[in-house]
């Protein structure tokens, strides 16, 4: 859990200085708001896992995705891109049950936290195609890959029966951050290229001169 808390506070200390504000703007999302989400993510995080019958629930790791999920889905559809969220969805919860079931019996909770939280991230972003269409599908996937998961894991003796973790914790708070950064990079460079064409074309027109060739017709 120390990586989604390091992570969730450098989110903190960008907000306060208004550097991560254009982020959330970006998809809807309130300044004030990302300060409560931010803060309800890492209060979340103290709170301790409980039982229900054979089955671990931990908040942070379940609950609060599920119930930010609710919060993206909401939006995007004030927007138009809960189709593409929900396309997002599958695959996201797909992968995650993947990892969940293959790597996680052999694998250390960082190891497998990391591989769930960079390739849900990247499959977010891929499919999702926006900030808020991608983040939904994370929030969402996390849950119901978790619930899929641990219905497969009462037939599997090496699946742990439960809902969220501290270790996926981690993971969620690592693909959300890797897929708005995978966003972010890939629209600085498109910037920066259209920043460079536009002055590539203004330097040209600049050297054409068309006076020079005028004379030419009107010999």
């Amino acid at each position: 859990m120390i990586i989604g808390l390091i992570l969730l506070g450098s989110v903190a200390v960008l907000l306060f200085f208004g550097i991560a504000e254009r982020v959330f703007k970006s998809f809807g999302v309130a300044y004030w708001l990302a300060f409560v989400m931010v803060g309800v993510l890492i209060g979340c995080a103290f709170i301790p896992s409980f039982r229900i019958g054979a089955v671990t629930v931990n908040v942070a790791g379940f609950i609060a995705p599920a119930c930010f999920a609710a919060v993206f889905f909401i939006i995007a559809h004030r927007t138009r891109e809960h189709y593409r969220a929900l396309v997002a969805l599958s695959a996201v919860a797909a992968s995650y049950v993947a990892v969940r079931l293959l790597v996680e019996p052999i694998a250390s909770t960082v190891v497998t936290a990391i591989v769930v939280g960079f390739l849900c991230g990247a499959i977010g972003f891929l499919v999702g195609k926006t900030k808020l269409a991608a983040l939904a599908a994370i929030f969402a996937g996390f849950p119901v890959g978790e619930g899929i998961s641990t219905a497969v894991g009462a037939f599997l003796p090496s699946v742990e029966m439960r809902l969220g973790s501290p270790g996926m914790f981690d993971a969620l708070i690592i693909a959300a951050v890797f897929s708005v950064a995978l966003f972010e990079v890939i629209a600085a460079i498109k910037r920066t290229m259209n920043a460079r064409r536009t002055a590539a074309l203004a330097e040209t027109a600049e050297e054409f001169d068309p006076d020079e060739y005028k004379r030419y017709f009107d010999e």
